[in-house]
């Protein structure tokens, strides 16, 4: 059976932006910071005065803006009545939801941000996805379901721009793990038969396994472009952390 392909779309930038906006769904909008925004992480504090510029220009209460103690696993925490202070100090790398006025949020400098709504809850949730987390998809699609009700067929998954397969060389002992955990297509070959990771074709195949059909992808490589922050472009001093987000348009009134 042939498989059709994932439609593909490059981020708008325009002119003196600070974030893109990603299309999920009607009335859940989605984006992500660019690097001239600056650095987007948590301090140990739990507090950053760029995130809380980024609440203020979009509107969003104190308190409502999520973010996480990002350990690159496969965590997903279920944001319910926990304050945002509390989210902060749990390790985890995504969160999902039901609440109407929570804006959950992870950062990225080369691993992808995957955004998900569905159409008919109204549940919606974001991952933080590099190698080793690949696979954290499947735990948020299954508390989706288990605690919102969420089936496959309604709901919408983004893939947002992270480091390509252009860019993406490893060692090829990764190389043999990762494409024995998700598949030979997920590894691919420069011109001198190097490895290379394809963390979307991984992605793409965890979501359809698990029914999705509704799947985009944002092509735009984070290590080729200077707009957007990368650990590997950058290197570990000075790479930028930018700031993913999805949440219902009513808590983004400025969005």
């Amino acid at each position: 059976m042939s498989v059709s392909p994932v439609p593909t779309a490059a981020l708008d930038y325009l002119p003196g932006a600070l974030h893109c906006d990603i299309p999920v769904v009607s009335g859940i909008p989605a984006g992500i910071t660019l690097a001239a925004a600056g650095g987007m992480g948590l301090s140990r504090g739990r507090t950053s005065p760029r995130r809380s510029e980024f609440a203020a220009r979009h509107g969003i209460p104190p308190g409502r803006l999520y973010g996480l103690r990002q350990v690159h696993s496969r965590r997903v925490l279920i944001v319910e009545d926990q304050t945002a202070d509390e989210a902060a100090i749990v390790e985890a790398d995504g969160f999902v939801t039901g609440s109407a006025d929570a804006v959950l949020s992870v950062t990225v400098a080369d691993c992808l941000p995957i955004f998900f709504a569905d159409r008919r809850t109204g549940a919606f949730g974001i991952v933080h996805s590099g190698w080793r987390g690949t696979g954290i998809v499947r735990e948020a699609l299954g508390l989706m379901e288990s605690r919102f009700g969420s089936l496959p067929d309604d709901i919408a998954a983004v893939i947002g721009p992270g480091i390509g397969a252009c860019c993406y060389g490893v060692p090829e002992e990764r190389a043999a793990w990762f494409a024995s955990e998700y598949g030979p297509d997920t590894v691919l070959r420069d011109g001198h038969g190097s490895p290379r990771l394809d963390l979307r074709a991984a992605n793409i195949g965890l979501l359809r396994d698990a029914g999705v059909r509704e799947i985009r992808v944002i092509a735009d490589c984070t290590s080729c472009s200077p707009r957007l922050g990368s650990f590997r472009r950058q290197g570990p001093v000075d790479y930028t952390l930018m700031l993913a987000w999805v949440g219902p348009r009513d808590a983004l009134p400025g969005g």
